[in-house]
């Protein structure tokens, strides 16, 4: 005989015995997915069904299965069930991904715009003009402010201006 610790054990397991014939969907509180019914068989062939699946109505598949409102996510609500809930701050770790990869894009972008004028070629072989050499002087700058750029502080960074914005 199957032992419950609780009343509510004993219900979510009748329930799981009641819902495999009744659900097109099961949700999984811990993984936060949902799971077609006729697909069950095969996840639990392969062993990635999730213990704690619960059948759900179509209704509530169709109201969480699709893109959230505007700054949600989809979430486990206490009840075991989909809601949708806030979208948490990024993490420091995040905002410091996003500041190294915009600083790639912003050396880049320089890097890309200084080569497409071919100062580099030009002032090899000294024919740069004097407003040329001096717009190549402003823009090495920059890039060499925007190799300077400490991420570490994210998202508190003071980003270089650049020479096109002065």
């Amino acid at each position: 005989m199957v032992q419950f610790s609780s009343i509510t054990d004993h219900y979510v397991g009748w329930l799981r015995g009641f819902d495999m014939m009744n659900y097109n969907y099961y949700y999984s509180p811990k993984m936060n997915s949902f799971y077609p019914a006729d697909l069950r068989k095969r996840y639990e062939q392969a062993g990635s069904w999730p213990s704690d699946a619960l059948g759900i109505s179509d209704e509530i598949f169709n109201q969480y299965s699709v893109s959230p409102p505007a700054g949600k996510i989809r979430v486990s609500s206490g009840d075991g069930l989909p809601s949708w809930g806030e979208i948490p701050p990024p993490t420091h770790e995040e905002q410091i991904a996003t500041a190294v990869s915009k600083k790639q894009s912003l050396i880049d972008q320089t890097n890309e715009y200084i080569n497409g004028k071919q100062w580099p070629g030009k002032a090899a072989l000294g024919r740069l003009k004097d407003e040329e050499l001096k717009r190549y002087s402003i823009w090495l700058d920059y890039l060499d402010a925007m190799y300077a750029v400490d991420i570490s502080t994210a998202p508190e960074i003071i980003w270089p201006i650049s020479p096109e914005k002065l």
